[in-house]
């Protein structure tokens, strides 16, 4: 299989998103902790991501939060620590 479809299948296809160029230049998390979300049922409960996020979730993408929110998120086994 070529290359440009092997990174084509594994994107994940969304109806928006905000510009990766202006997340890594004009926002942070302070404190952040870079989470997998490992029960995606419960964290949609919690209203914190919507429909992209399922996809993303889904696809296996990596989130910052804040340490609070991520420890919570740990705490109730919705989401795992990552390195």
């Amino acid at each position: 299989m070529e290359q440009g479809a092997i990174m084509k299948r594994r994107r994940v296809r969304l109806d928006f998103m905000v510009s990766p160029d202006f997340l890594a230049t004009r926002c942070y998390v302070p404190a952040s902790v870079k989470v997998r979300i490992v029960d995606p049922k419960r964290i949609f409960l919690l209203g914190v991501l919507g429909e992209s996020g399922r996809r993303m979730v889904k696809a296996g993408a990596p989130f910052l939060f804040t340490r609070s929110i991520a420890e919570d998120l740990i705490a109730r086994g919705i989401a795992r620590r990552m390195r």
